[in-house]
C-alpha cells in the first residue's frame, strides 16, 4: 500500500454510499478515541461492516462437518511428518466476520505500538503550548484535542480497512504466517477456500485438505515452540519504538488544504507521505521478524509436503499456486504490510524451504524439529544465502 497508515478513500468504482459510510466511520473513530488514541472496538466495527458490505456468510453445517473431517485427516498425516504433537482441536470453518472477531485482540497487540507511534508522530506537527501566546493556550485546547483525535481517527480508519482487506483474502486463521488466536484454533474461511479452488482449477476437497494441513502444521509449530510468538511481538515492538514520520513532508502535503474537506485530506496523503522512516535498529528488528516468519513458512512447506504430497494428486499445482500468490503480494500481503510495516520477501522463504528440506533428508523429522529449541542451530538473519550448505553444517551439530 502506498500509504500504509494513512486515510484511504474507497477505490475507483465503489458506490457513493460507501463514501458516506467511510465518513461516518471516521466520525465514530473521532468520537470513540480514548486517552490511548486508538479505539480498537471501532476498528473492529469498521472491518466487520466492510466485509459484510462486500459479502460474507456463515458456514453451513455441511461445510463445518466437511472441514472437521479434513482436519482430522490432516492431523493423522502430520503425525508422520513432525514430532510436534496434535493440538487436540478440530479444524473450524469461519466466516470473514469470525476471522476479525477471533483475531482482533492479537492484531491490537501486534499493531498498536506501531499505530500509536504513527499517530504521535503526526501529532508532533501541531504547535505545543510553549509555542503559543499564553492568552491563546486555553482558547486553542479544543481545537488541538480535535486535531489529535483526527490523526488517531485517520490511522484507525486505515487499520479497519486493512483488516477488512485481509479478511476478504485470507483462507485460514494462520494464513499470514502468525499465530493470531490466544489459544490454538486452526480454522479455514471455507467460502474463500472454495472460491480459490475454482480460481486455480483444483478439486475443492483437495484444497481443503492441503490448506488444512498447512493451517494445522503452522499452529502446531507456534504452540510447541513457546518462544516464537513472543519473539515476533518483540521484533514489532522494537520496530515501533523508533517510529517517526517526516513531519516536514506531511506539513508540505497538507499546506493549503481545507481541514473540513476529508476528500482533499485523503488526496494530499497519497504517495507515501505517511510512510515511516526506519532507523538502523528498526531495520534490524524487521530483518529478524522477516527471518522468523520465513523460517516458519519454510518449515510448514516441508512438513506438509512430506505429509500430504503423496496423497493429493493436485498437490504440485496447489503448492506452486500458493508460492505464486505469496510472490505476487496480493491483498493479504498488502494488508499485513499495512498493519505491521513489513513486506515478506519470497526469496528468503524459498531459502528456508530448501534448508528444512535438506535437513530433513539428512537427520529426519524429529531431529530437524529439535533445532527450534536450540537457538544456536536455528539459522540467523544472514545465514540463509546458501541453505544447502547450511543444512549440512547444522546436521553435523545435531
Amino acid at each position: 500500500m502506498s500509504i500504509p497508515f494513512g486515510f484511504q478513500p474507497p477505490g475507483e468504482g465503489e458506490p457513493l454510499n460507501q463514501m458516506g459510510q467511510m465518513f461516518e466511520q471516521l466520525g465514530k473513530m473521532m468520537q470513540g478515541g480514548t486517552s490511548a488514541g486508538i479505539d480498537w472496538s471501532v476498528i473492529s466495527e469498521i472491518a466487520v461492516t466492510q466485509v459484510q458490505t462486500k459479502g460474507d456468510q456463515a458456514a453451513t453445517m455441511n461445510e463445518i462437518s466437511r472441514t472437521q473431517t479434513a482436519g482430522r485427516t490432516a492431523d493423522l498425516w502430520l503425525d508422520q511428518a513432525t514430532s510436534f504433537p496434535s493440538l487436540g482441536a478440530d479444524l473450524q470453518s469461519w466466516s470473514r466476520k469470525d476471522f476479525i472477531n477471533f483475531t482482533i485482540s492479537t492484531w491490537q497487540t501486534i499493531s498498536d505500538p506501531v499505530l500509536q507511534r504513527m499517530a504521535d508522530s503526526m501529532s508532533t506537527m501541531m504547535p505545543g503550548n510553549d509555542q503559543l501566546p499564553p492568552e491563546l493556550v486555553e482558547m486553542t485546547k479544543p481545537m488541538m484535542a480535535m486535531l489529535k483525535g483526527l490523526t488517531s481517527a485517520m490511522v484507525g480508519m486505515q487499520v479497519g480497512q486493512s483488516l477488512a482487506a485481509l479478511a476478504m483474502d485470507v483462507m485460514g486463521a494462520a494464513d499470514v504466517g502468525l499465530m493470531l488466536t490466544k489459544q490454538p484454533k486452526p480454522a479455514l474461511i471455507t467460502h474463500r477456500c472454495d472460491a480459490y479452488a475454482n480460481e486455480i482449477s483444483v478439486p475443492a476437497d483437495d484444497l481443503i485438505l492441503f490448506l488444512g494441513s498447512r493451517e494445522i502444521a503452522r499452529q502446531r509449530l507456534f504452540n510447541s515452540v513457546d518462544w516464537l510468538s513472543g519473539a515476533v511481538i518483540t521484533a514489532v515492538e522494537i520496530h515501533a519504538s523508533g517510529m517517526r514520520v517526516d513531519t516536514s513532508r506531511l506539513q508540505s502535503a497538507l499546506e493549503g488544504i481545507d481541514p473540513t474537506d476529508p476528500q482533499a485530506i485523503a488526496a494530499a496523503l497519497e504517495g507515501g507521505v505517511l510512510t515511516p522512516e526506519l532507523t538502523q535498529e528498526q531495520q534490524s528488528a524487521l530483518i529478524r521478524l522477516e527471518n522468523l516468519l520465513a523460517l516458519s513458512e519454510g518449515w510448514v512447506e516441508v512438513v506438509v509436503e512430506n505429509a500430504a504430497a503423496g496423497k493429493l494428486p493436485s498437490y504440485p499445482a496447489m503448492f506452486e499456486s500458493i508460492r505464486r500468490r505469496r510472490a505476487a503480494g496480493g491483498p493479504a500481503e498488502n494488508a499485513f504490510a499495512a498493519l505491521v510495516g513489513l513486506q515478506l520477501r519470497p526469496k528468503r522463504m524459498r531459502s528456508a524451504y530448501e534448508f528444512f528440506k535438506k535437513l530433513t533428508e539428512l537427520v529426519g523429522a524429529e531431529r530437524r524439529d529439535y533445532i527450534w529449541q536450540n537457538l544456536d542451530l536455528l539459522p540467523k538473519d544472514d545465514e540463509l544465502e546458501n541453505p544447502i550448505d547450511l543444512a549440512i553444517q547444522v546436521s553435523a551439530a545435531l
